[in-house]
This record gives structure tokens, C-alpha cells and sequence, in this order.
């Protein structure tokens, strides 16, 4: 019973953290938090938007980083409508150029896109594939972790909205569906 008690204090061993990722995984949770005692474990997967904006709200404000304020907070924007409004045109040329109209695959986490499971292999999915809730799409590289992607909907592939190989963002369209 001591034996038991003392590795209570201690916390878990490698084995019982890789059954908590495990089902993290399968459940589709990002973030576990535990705490027993003494003993607190935090786990995280992919990434934590909020750790990035908090990271972005303590970063000093130069006058070469004006992106960054406007992006942890939209008020200044309207306070500054002069750097808004050379910034918008710029932006909204490629963005209105490349907007899907249809439906869309969206990247769930920050990472390297990639069409096919390896370098020379056959891509997962092309313009006029059908795909299923069940289709993998592509693969996301995050922190060296290959993360197969599924369709999550119905559909046929109109556009890939993504070149391999490139980086993509939380909530980015990777695919255009019809």
C-alpha cells in the first residue's frame, strides 16, 4: 500500500502519460490538465491559439509591428485608420482572387501541408475526387508528428487551395469542396 502511495506522490510513469495521449488522440482533445497532490501534469497537442495571442499581447509594440496589435486586438484599427486602410487593398486583391466558393476543408492545427503520405507516392485526393466524413485528405507535419487529415464532409474536390509542402494556419481552407 506505501509502495502504491509513494507513486501517487510521484506521479504517473511513461507508460500511463502515453495511454493519456492516446486518448487524447482518439478523442480529438488538445489540451489535459491533472493535478493530485503535489503531482500536476499538463499536456497539450497541435496548437494553442491562446498561448500564441497571450505571447503576442506581451510582445512589445514598435512602430515596424504594427501587424501585431491589430491582430491580438481589432480596436486599434479604428483608431488608426491610416495603416488599415493601405494594408486592406493589398490584402484583399490575392484574398478576393482565391476565395472558394464552395465549402471548404479546413487545416485544424498550424503545420506543413502535404498531398501525398511520401515524397514520389501518389496524393491523397485530386480535383474531382469524391470524398467522405472518412476520406484522409492530406497530411499535416506539426512538431515532427504526421497528422492524417479527413474530409469531415461530403462532397467533390473543386480546388486545392494549398501547394505541398507549404505551411498552413489554424482554420486555413486546404481543399474547395462542390
Amino acid at each position: 500500500m506505501d509502495e502504491q502511495h509513494s507513486q501517487q506522490e510521484q506521479g504517473l510513469d511513461l507508460k500511463e502519460i502515453r495511454q493519456i495521449v492516446d486518448l487524447m488522440s482518439k478523442n480529438d482533445l488538445s489540451f489535459f490538465h491533472l493535478e493530485h497532490g503535489s503531482f500536476k501534469i499538463k499536456l497539450r497537442r497541435g496548437s494553442d491559439i491562446e498561448a500564441a495571442k497571450d505571447l503576442l499581447s506581451k510582445m512589445p509594440v514598435s512602430q515596424g509591428a504594427m501587424a501585431a496589435p491589430m491582430i491580438a486586438a481589432p480596436a486599434p484599427v479604428v483608431a488608426a485608420p491610416a495603416p488599415a486602410t493601405v494594408a486592406t487593398p493589398a490584402a484583399a486583391a490575392p484574398t478576393a482572387e482565391a476565395a472558394p466558393a464552395g465549402p471548404t476543408i479546413n487545416s485544424p492545427m498550424v503545420g506543413t501541408f502535404y498531398r501525398s503520405p511520401g515524397p514520389n507516392e501518389k496524393s491523397f485526393v485530386n480535383v474531382g475526387d469524391q470524398v467522405d466524413e472518412n476520406t484522409v485528405v492530406c497530411i499535416i507535419e506539426a512538431m515532427k508528428v504526421m497528422n492524417e487529415i479527413k474530409a469531415e464532409a461530403r462532397g467533390t474536390i473543386a480546388r486545392i487551395l494549398v501547394d505541398d509542402a507549404k505551411p498552413v494556419q489554424y482554420g486555413q481552407a486546404l481543399f474547395e469542396l462542390k
